[in-house]
């Protein structure tokens, strides 16, 4: 399924960045500490925050439970190929700027909260 995503770097409470990506007609929301993996084998802790309408996907601002209220800047966007997808893991192939190729998230069921591991693979 081609879609789209967005990654904010998200200035509020603590500066982090936000990948968005639209699944199923719902804007579903990481936040990262860190900028997202670049080189292959690279990998983040993705939080999963709160759900947005697709429409939000431009907002200038965003508030989170967890960081509060504050200003985000597109880091970058661009299509999304959400080639298999279970309630444990995505398979994505992002086509970006600076994201770009494919991709992992996988839900981390041994420790407790919507943790994720986002991955950089092998290829593209």
């Amino acid at each position: 399924m081609i879609s789209k995503f967005i990654v904010h770097q998200h200035k509020a409470g603590r500066v982090h960045f936000d990948l968005r990506l639209v699944q199923e007609n719902v804007l579903r929301s990481w936040s990262l500490l860190k900028e997202p993996p670049a080189r292959r084998g690279e990998q983040r802790l993705a939080i999963e925050r709160e759900n947005f309408s697709p429409n939000d996907m431009h907002r200038m601002s965003f508030k989170e439970d967890a960081f509060g209220e504050g200003r985000v800047y597109v880091w970058d966007e661009g299509e999304v190929d959400i080639s298999s997808a279970s309630l444990q893991r995505l398979s994505l192939i992002f086509r970006g700027k600076k994201l770009s190729g494919k991709y992992e998230m996988r839900h981390m069921s041994w420790y407790p909260g919507n943790r994720w591991l986002f991955k950089k693979e092998d290829g593209i």
